[in-house]
C-alpha cells in the first residue's frame, strides 16, 4: 500500500493549525442547562457549550498562541476557587498534549524526509 502524501500533508497542516493556539475555559452552569457531552464528536460538544455560554458563569479562561501572546483570567469568587485549581490542571494537561502532538509531527516529518 503506497503512502498518500497529500493526505499526510493535509493531516499535518491541520495538526499544526491546532497547535498554534491553546484555549481553555472553565464555566459553571447555574441555569442547569443540559448539554450532552457524549453525542457526536468533540466539535459537536464544543459547539453545544458555546451556544449556552450566555447562561454560564466564567470561572477561568486561558489562551496561548504560538506567537507568544497569552491571556489568563481567574474569578476572585471564593465559591469557585476549587474549579480554578482544576482549570490550572486542565491547562497543564492541554499543554502536555500539544507538546506530545508536536513531537509526533516532528518525528513523522523526519521519517518521511
Amino acid at each position: 500500500m503506497a503512502l498518500d502524501f497529500s493526505k499526510i500533508k493535509t493531516a499535518i497542516e491541520k495538526a499544526l493549525d491546532d497547535l498554534t493556539t491553546l484555549e481553555v475555559a472553565t464555566l459553571t452552569n447555574p441555569a442547569k442547562v443540559s448539554i450532552d457531552l457524549t453525542a457526536g464528536n468533540s466539535g459537536d460538544v464544543f459547539t453545544s457549550i458555546r451556544q449556552n455560554l450566555t447562561q454560564a458563569d466564567l470561572v477561568a479562561y486561558t489562551r496561548f498562541d504560538l506567537g507568544g501572546d497569552a491571556v489568563s483570567y481567574v474569578s476572585k469568587n471564593e465559591e469557585v476557587a476549587a474549579l480554578a485549581d482544576k482549570h490550572a490542571l486542565m491547562v497543564e494537561s492541554a499543554l502536555e498534549t500539544r507538546k506530545a502532538l508536536f513531537n509526533t509531527i516532528i518525528q513523522v516529518v523526519k521519517d518521511l524526509v
